[in-house]
């Protein structure tokens, strides 16, 4: 059996993540967008401007990023994703049942890399983004623990422009 590898892009908000990822994609790599940033846009479009509030919010982006993985184009051998997911761990309380399910969900998968990108030292809040710069640092360290105790062993993507720092993913591969 054809098994596709898949390679995590992770991190804290604002660091750039999926612009690497846009990058990728118009470089010819299969990608996947971050679910969060999807299913937020869409809720906010229904008029539900704070969709993070709700209880399910974790677990309604668990399932699309699920659904993403599994829609992977027949014939790619690699995909870049924007996002893993025991990203969703970092957002939720241990030992609640969203916590249970995510991890339970995240048990069954396993990604053939995980790309820690830096932080920029800025974040900007935006519609989608509501994490100042002391709430992403904390985010993307609690994120990097976490792919660590499932036993991952991250690629550190540090500064640099868009283009350079998607090289550098693309050369770790070469």
């Amino acid at each position: 059996m054809f098994e596709i590898k898949k390679y995590v892009l992770t991190g804290g908000p604002g660091t750039g993540k999926s612009s690497i990822i846009e990058e990728l994609k118009k470089r010819g790599e299969c990608v996947i967008p971050e679910a969060a940033e999807e299913y937020i846009k869409l809720k906010q479009a229904q008029g539900v401007n704070e969709p993070w509030l709700e209880d399910d919010f974790q677990i309604q982006i668990l399932k699309i990023q699920i659904d993403y993985e599994r829609k992977i184009p027949l014939g790619v051998s690699r995909v870049f994703i924007d996002r893993g997911l025991l990203d969703g761990l970092a957002y939720v309380k241990m030992g609640t049942w969203q916590y249970k399910e995510i991890k339970a969900e995240s048990e069954k998968i396993h990604y053939a890399g995980v790309f820690l990108i830096d932080q920029l030292g800025h974040t900007k809040k935006t519609e989608v983004r509501r994490e100042n710069e002391d709430e992403a640092l904390k985010i993307g360290n609690k994120i990097k623990q976490i792919y660590v105790d499932f036993g991952y062993d991250l690629v550190k993507i540090g500064f640099g422009t868009i283009e350079e720092r998607a090289n550098r993913v693309l050369d770790h591969l070469s």
